[in-house]
């Protein structure tokens, strides 16, 4: 029989020895360790927005280089909302061209080969995210272990917040809200994915003494092939059964404890299947869990840590035919020198350049079932699936 995760809402239904009752009621000196599963039914980036993020406005689109030669006049009438159409398929049109001076490939997969404007960069001072390398760091004095990069400050006054994915996304048209055509349209496109289930998340807790205080239980992260249900306001439902993946590469562990109700992780790299595109994945190096548990078996709170910046460039901005760049606010050859310019963590050993960039994610979760595969792919099986799918991802050369 498969082995089951207990979701915290469900524990005071479960009639067992090892089970006698609800979270809030289990203490570590009367009762047995315990386990709580949960399904993600949000993971997204925390994006602050300020009046002060972008004071020379949103990052340029492919659409806007399409236009940057025509008269003043002319920009001016495109741009306006009657023409938009119009102005949005020049932009798809030059990204046409620029896949047919590549011989059809998408222009993103070669962003260097494109001299496009830079990007335009967050210069607000306040960010959502957590100091992950300990250190107030600034562009002449990064830190140990660092590349120079300004540190942000939290809406609640913390210094040293690390969350330079935020400067780099912050001022594009399709990351924010309170933008004018696109708003949140990156966003709508994953949490979509969530929602169909391209991408499923799960978390598990065990040896859980006291869902209030513990300071020792292990927590595991899955991917999954089996979509979360939500109702028709699209809010997850609780209760759900899911079996995590059976490729060991999307399971991962790591030590924890539980403060005030609250679930903390020790860092770790987590690797989980990024299902919206093929052959992309969550490839965050010291990653940093904190959820908050709540009585009825939901959970919201926090994943920050080091999103590999090639990985995250393949994940979120590379399109099979270059086209989305057009519409959504930014380009590829700007985006590219970005975050390579702005990535903060793990530098390589030989150049010294960093290769990971800090981020921060919101999560919500409601409780779930979890069941374990019956069996786990063997490194040849997976070794094999990486193969197919890495000439499958956008940017991958020949």
């Amino acid at each position: 029989m498969k082995p089951l995760t207990i979701a915290a809402a469900m524990l005071s239904l479960v009639l067992s020895a090892a089970c006698s009752g609800p979270p809030e009621t289990v203490s570590g000196s009367s009762a047995e360790a315990r386990t709580m599963g949960f399904a993600f039914t949000y993971l997204w980036f925390s994006i602050y927005e300020s009046p002060e993020d972008c004071p020379d406005g949103l990052n340029l689109a492919l659409r806007d280089v399409a236009i940057m030669d025509l008269s003043q006049a002319e920009q001016e009438r495109l741009v306006s909302p009657p023409h938009r159409s119009e102005y949005t398929n020049l932009g798809m049109d030059l990204g046409r061209q620029r896949n047919a001076q590549l011989g059809g490939e998408s222009s993103c997969n070669y962003p260097e080969k494109f001299d496009d404007p830079p990007q335009r960069l967050v210069q607000g001072a306040i960010a959502f995210g957590k100091d992950l390398d300990g250190y107030d760091s600034t562009t002449s004095d990064p830190g140990p272990a660092s590349c120079p990069h300004p540190d942000f400050e939290s809406p609640d006054g913390a210094k040293g917040i690390d969350n330079q994915l935020y400067r780099v996304l912050g001022c594009i048209e399709s990351y924010r809200q309170d933008s004018l055509y696109v708003s949140s349209g990156m966003k709508d496109f994953v949490i979509g994915a969530h929602h169909i289930g391209q991408i499923t998340t799960l978390l598990e807790i065990r040896d859980v003494d006291d869902p209030r205080n513990d300071d020792a239980v292990e927590v595991s992260v899955f991917s999954s092939d089996d979509p979360v249900p939500y109702d028709s306001a699209k809010s997850g439902l609780p209760h759900a059964s899911f079996t995590a993946t059976d490729n060991p590469r999307w399971h991962n562990s790591v030590r924890g404890k539980i403060v005030d109700g609250v679930l903390l992780t020790e860092p770790f790299d987590l690797l989980l299947k990024f299902g919206y595109r093929k052959g992309t994945e969550y490839d965050i190096k010291g990653a940093r869990i904190e959820l908050a548990l709540a009585a009825d078996g939901t959970a919201t709170g926090s994943l920050v840590g080091y999103y590999d910046k090639d990985e995250i460039y393949a994940a979120l901005f590379k399109d099979k035919f270059g086209e989305v760049q057009a519409p959504y606010g930014y380009t590829c050859p700007a985006v590219h020198e970005a975050l390579a310019e702005n990535a903060d963590g793990y530098p390589d050993a030989d150049t010294g350049e960093c290769t990971a960039i800090s981020t921060a994610f919101d999560i919500q979760a409601v409780p779930a079932f979890i069941f374990q595969p019956d069996r786990m792919k063997t490194e040849e099986e997976v070794a094999a699936i990486e193969a197919e799918t890495s000439s499958k991802k956008w940017g991958q050369k020949p």
